[in-house]
């Protein structure tokens, strides 16, 4: 259900931004992540096979409006990719949304954060941000699984979960849409607060930069 309303949004803003918009996926523009994402759903076997030179080839030709909104539309469609899954029964919403949701949310906000102006954070049903929690939960377990310190999120006002234990912890303080970017990659366009020991901080802030 999540995945299916985040797609039907992400959709719009993409086709409002256009094929030329900037997004925060280094290198890509709307027409990049156009091409990603009707690859993912209806052609993973071209990703698998190298997902740069598809995704780019794609890409390239889809600078025109008319091209760019076809490939949209297929995108909306049910492929037999990722984004394939079936909306019913229920279990296939279930699937559906632990597939897709997450990585619909990001995208979304990939083209609404990029540029020069971007947007601030979006009021989203209390629902889907409970939805957002628990699945950020279940990939903080891989995504943080080589951190340096133990790694504690932290929903303000709302919910706990610790991630990866060690000795030392550090606490990701932030809302669920913003532990998804985070835990995603887009940590300089995450309103992410970091609270333990000074130390602790420092070390987890050279891993999440690369150092």
């Amino acid at each position: 259900m999540w995945a299916q309303r985040e797609q039907r949004d992400l959709l719009a803003t993409m086709r409002a931004a256009g094929p030329e918009a900037p997004t925060l996926c280094e290198g890509w523009l709307t027409r990049h992540l156009a091409a990603h994402l009707y690859l993912r759903g209806h052609r993973p076997w071209a990703l698998a096979r190298g997902a740069d030179a598809a995704t780019d080839e794609l890409a390239d030709t889809l600078t025109g409006a008319d091209a760019y909104e076809r490939v949209l539309a297929d995108f909306a469609g049910r492929g037999p990719g990722l984004s394939g899954l079936p909306a019913l029964p229920l279990v296939g919403a279930r699937l559906d949304d632990t597939a897709n949701h997450l990585e619909y949310l990001v995208h979304h906000e990939d083209v609404r954060r990029g540029g020069d102006a971007p947007a601030g954070p979006r009021e989203l049903d209390a629902a889907q941000e409970r939805a957002i929690w628990d699945s950020v939960v279940q990939l903080g377990r891989l995504a943080y699984r080589r951190a340096p310190v133990g790694v504690v999120l932290l929903w303000p006002g709302g919910r706990r979960a610790q991630v990866r234990r060690d000795s030392d912890s550090v606490v990701l303080v932030g809302a669920p849409v913003e532990q998804a970017l985070w835990a995603f990659g887009r940590r300089d366009h995450a309103d992410i607060r970091l609270e333990g020991e000074a130390h602790s901080v420092a070390r987890m802030q050279d891993w999440a930069r690369g150092v």
